[in-house]
């Protein structure tokens, strides 16, 4: 039997490899939880568009859409497999993931191929368990028993809400989750935290920008310190180191913080360079600090642009918030 196991990451996708449980492995790389998604694009077309930003500014986009070409190549060849069985967990990353994947499964179909998955939260004797990928190949060979088929609801669901995260309003998607999820019951919590990655309506500071802002009060000044604690103030990890780094930054250039000695700068993938990441100190300045305390918001001065999922986050003077309280999306002036 020909079987097609997909996973998120090179982590998870190199512990499979070496289980015993068999068959071809395609890793989906892509950091789902931040960048545009704009809706109405093709598979291929929305490749070209987040390869363009995870490049960054300026930056060559080529070898990134080669991978992105490769990973959907494998994909459009699923209908050769006997079986395809995806590999994911509870949190954010992993289930923007899974919508992608079954939405596109939804629209191509499949013959005489069974689709199946395995969809986990936790793992016995692993109290802090945060993925796959952390999992010995014979650990992960166990997670075969939690293997269910994809049910035509499942697939309903999947293609509704990826369509609601793509939506260029986010009240799209705060109207999905007043729906029935339970097809899916990791999603509701998942998508509930991405909505506290838009601005919060009082402070204009994200859920992660607040965390790592009150680590530092808390005196946490090293960089890859301040992204561990930021994970264990997390109920599901779904947010790289890297995409970490990208925050402090911003935090940094919007004065929030400060970074001794200054600007911020990035790990150095040269091991023949000096690497002065690790010597740099970042801190909470005042106006970080009353930002914390109320007395002062961040709106106009944490830079809003481009887009979260389909949602154009800062347009014509105005910018989306969420006000979890009452579990809204407000649009507030800048």
């Amino acid at each position: 039997m020909r079987v097609l196991n997909i996973t998120n990451g090179d982590g998870a996708a190199n512990t499979i490899k070496q289980s015993a449980v068999g068959g071809d492995v395609l890793a989906w790389r892509d950091p789902m939880h931040h960048g545009p998604f704009p809706e109405n694009l093709t598979l291929p077309e929305l490749a070209k568009v987040r390869a363009q930003y995870l490049a960054g500014p300026g930056g060559d986009a080529s070898e990134v859409e080669r991978d992105f070409d490769l990973r959907d190549g494998h994909l459009g060849a699923a209908q050769g497999y006997d079986r395809v069985v995806l590999w994911f967990e509870h949190d954010l990353l992993d289930q923007l993931q899974i919508l992608q994947i079954l939405d596109w499964f939804a629209a191509a179909g499949l013959d005489h191929t069974e689709l199946e998955m395995i969809c986990v939260n936790s793992f016995p004797g692993k109290p802090g368990f945060r993925g796959i990928g952390e999992l010995t190949p014979a650990e992960a060979a166990t997670l075969v028993t939690h293997q269910r088929p994809v049910t035509a609801p499942m697939l309903a669901l999947a293609v509704a809400g990826w369509a609601a995260f793509r939506s260029d309003t986010p009240e799209d998607l705060v109207g999905f989750l007043r729906g029935d999820l339970s097809a899916m019951p990791f999603l509701e919590a998942a998508l509930r935290r991405h909505l506290e990655e838009y601005p919060d309506a009082t402070t204009g500071v994200t859920r992660t920008e607040a965390q790592l802002l009150r680590l530092m009060g808390e005196g946490v000044h090293g960089a890859r310190v301040l992204f561990a604690r930021n994970m264990d103030a997390e109920t599901a990890l779904f947010i790289g180191d890297w995409g970490t780094y990208r925050i402090l930054e911003r935090l940094c250039n919007a004065g929030l913080a400060a970074c001794d000695p200054g600007p911020f700068r990035y790990p150095s993938f040269d091991r023949d360079a000096p690497d002065d990441f690790d010597a740099q100190r970042l801190s909470l300045t005042e106006m970080g600090r009353k930002v914390m305390t109320g007395d002062q918001h961040a709106f106009g001065v944490m830079p809003r642009d481009g887009l979260l999922g389909g949602v154009e986050l800062a347009r014509q003077g105005k910018v989306w918030t969420w006000d979890r309280t009452a579990a809204r999306v407000l649009r507030r002036a800048i």
